[in-house]
């Protein structure tokens, strides 16, 4: 009797289960059997260099994802709302509080980079703006190509003809979805990630080069010739040729790097920085040697979903003649996780954003002494 009472509620779950293994998955994807992680030792060891970092409180935790800064020490960010923000941080140093400057656009801003002393280049998730602080004009450069819309712009710089080159990371999952897009194209690892180039004389927008994987950093490197790019789930940096006898040429800058690479800069002293969101994952690379597992976890709801440890960003800087790692900057307790872009002010001094921090960081290496200095 007791049997047969079971054998319902057995029934029913049995039968959801069946449905449910059934069920499509959302993403389809690829196996890539990832290098191992090089060892955190030598110059990569943790320390607590970048406690030494100021921290500025930005508002919300999706706030200040990249980051400006102007000569005269002011620093901006966007919003997830679409709106501009300014610090005057040359005012004090303590209890400083955001103030306004205009609305964008209708969406996350997420890049941002100087044209001139007066303008400013933006990137929202869907389009291009540019941004006069004399006037408070805001102008719509873009909001996609010839061939396609934008889907999940991400960052940007500007070189000396005022071609404004910028990323978008996922041409296949975009902000306006409501799905996590990042968290998709992560698992999914496949190539889906583009670079851009909008020409001001023409007022165009041309594709540089696709079938990137996610990429998030960009920065003109200072041949000017060549962008250096971040593929943040491959844990690399290509170089692509954009000018000169080599245009439209692409080589690897730097792979294998020790966590995920984001921002990207120039210190005017032949290094380059790299903003690195978090540490590599054991958890992550299985999923990426398996993709039948994948798809098996990425249905289940997010609380029964296994976990990482607390992120842990850290900031590279590499040498920009080899890519060659030369110094690391770590804070294993710092609010400085899941950097998202870096960027090089006055003094040149690192301002960091964060994806999920609501914060902005101002880190200077040289206030260290010359415990950091490497041969």
């Amino acid at each position: 009797m007791i049997l047969r009472y079971l054998a319902i509620p057995f029934g029913i779950g049995l039968a959801f289960l069946v449905l449910w293994l059934m069920w499509p998955s959302p993403i389809n994807p690829i196996r890539w059997d990832e290098p191992a992680a090089p060892p955190l030792d030598g110059v990569l060891s943790p320390d607590d260099d970048l406690a030494a970092a100021t921290i500025f409180q930005a508002g919300a935790p999706s706030a200040a994802r990249s980051v400006a800064v102007s000569t005269d020490g002011m620093v901006y960010f966007g919003t997830s709302d679409g709106d501009l923000m300014r610090l005057r941080t040359g005012l004090s140093d303590d209890d400083i509080q955001p103030e306004y400057l205009a609305h964008i656009a209708d969406a996350p801003l997420f890049g941002l980079a100087w044209i001139d002393e007066s303008n400013l280049a933006i990137a929202a998730t869907g389009s291009i703006h540019a941004f006069n602080l004399t006037s408070l004009e805001v102008r719509t450069l873009s909001t996609g190509s010839t061939a396609r819309s934008f889907g999940n712009l991400s960052s940007l710089t500007v070189a000396d003809n005022g071609v404004i080159y910028f990323t978008d990371s996922s041409a296949r999952w975009d902000h306006a979805s409501p799905r996590p897009g990042y968290f998709y194209d992560m698992l999914e690892n496949r190539p889906n990630g583009l670079v851009y180039a909008w020409d001001p004389r023409r007022r165009i927008t041309a594709q540089v080069r696709d079938r990137l994987y996610y990429p998030t950093g960009i920065a003109l490197a200072s041949d000017g010739q060549s962008l250096l790019v971040s593929e943040t789930f491959r844990y690399m940096i290509q170089r692509i040729w954009v000018a000169g006898p080599r245009r439209g040429e692409i080589e690897v800058f730097a792979k294998n790097l020790p966590g995920m690479p984001t921002g990207i800069a120039l210190d005017g002293k032949g290094g380059v920085i790299v903003a690195m969101a978090t540490r590599r994952s054991r958890l992550l690379a299985t999923a990426h040697r398996n993709p039948g597992l994948t798809r098996f976890l990425i249905k289940l709801p997010q609380w029964l979903r296994p976990t990482d440890s607390r992120p842990q960003g850290f900031v590279l800087r590499l040498n920009e003649s080899d890519g060659q790692i030369r110094d690391a900057f770590h804070d294993q307790d710092s609010a400085l996780n899941y950097l998202s872009s870096v960027t090089i002010g006055p003094g040149g001094a690192m301002w960091l954003g964060s994806s999920f921090g609501g914060v902005i960081g101002r880190f200077d290496p040289d206030d260290l002494g010359d415990q950091t200095a490497q041969p």
